[in-house]
């Protein structure tokens, strides 16, 4: 599992892996007051994902990608 540190309450942020990889995050608000989380990563070394509920410290977020599940945590700082 990978660990994302993620500051809360930023919009569009850098952020760090507990691999040692970055990528960035971004807030955007949908239709009804939603917020959906885009993760896009720097050298594809992990697959894009958003999340369509808020954000909590020590969630985890399971992806399914063509090479096979990656896990990732939340932590926020």
């Amino acid at each position: 599992m990978t660990t994302i540190y993620v500051a809360p309450n930023v919009k569009q942020q850098s952020v760090e892996l507990s691999d040692g990889s970055r990528g960035e995050v971004e807030a955007e608000t949908e239709g009804a007051g939603q917020t959906r989380y885009s993760f896009d990563f720097n050298y594809h070394l992990h697959p894009s994902f958003w999340v369509d509920r808020p954000l909590k410290n020590g969630m985890t977020v399971n992806v399914q990608t063509l090479d096979g599940p990656e896990k990732f945590q939340i932590e926020l700082r």
